[in-house]
């Protein structure tokens, strides 16, 4: 019951600080490596600064955690003078849930808003990507190449895949 408090309090209190830290931090790199045609339009301090609905959403996030702590602290010292008092489970579903919905809306608040639809990439084989493929997959169901020759010759047909299908990177 405490333990779990100990968690939701100390980690909301730390993640809305570390979400703080990151926007602001974010901000700068993005300005950083901003065109120089964009970041003459507006002054730096303008880019730096995050909207008044996160910083009320942050703000709200660590009065929660302070007034979680406060109470935790209280329920502390009542245990340690009556150990026989049972604590609320209710209570701490209550506060856990409480926590999630004030991280929703400081996500929602802080979190820069899309103007398009996600990039959505589909890849279309080749003829030749297609039947580099399928040799690869024959000689794999062929069985367990047991002699270096036979690792050889399905690493030269892994190699003929990703040269056929584009797969260029990592190498």
């Amino acid at each position: 019951m405490i333990s779990i408090r100990k968690f939701v309090g100390y980690t909301g209190a730390a993640a809305g600080i570390s979400a703080a830290i990151a926007l602001a931090a974010s901000a700068q790199i993005g300005l950083a490596y901003a065109p120089s045609s964009q970041s003459s339009d507006r002054s730096i301090a303008t880019q730096a600064t995050v909207s008044a609905e996160c910083a009320a959403a942050v703000q709200n996030i660590k009065s929660a955690a302070t007034a979680d702590a406060s109470e935790d602290a209280s329920e502390r010292a009542v245990a340690k003078t009556n150990p026989d008092l049972a604590g609320d489970q209710t209570e701490d579903s209550t506060e856990r849930a409480n926590f999630v919905s004030l991280f929703g809306a400081a996500r929602t608040a802080c979190a820069p808003a899309t103007t398009s639809a996600p990039l959505s990439k589909t890849f279309t084989p080749s003829a030749q990507c297609t039947s580099a493929v399928q040799a690869l997959k024959a000689a794999w169901a062929a069985g367990r190449p047991t002699t270096r020759a036979q690792w050889m010759q399905l690493q030269t047909m892994a190699q003929a895949v990703r040269a056929a299908c584009g797969w260029t990177e990592g190498r």
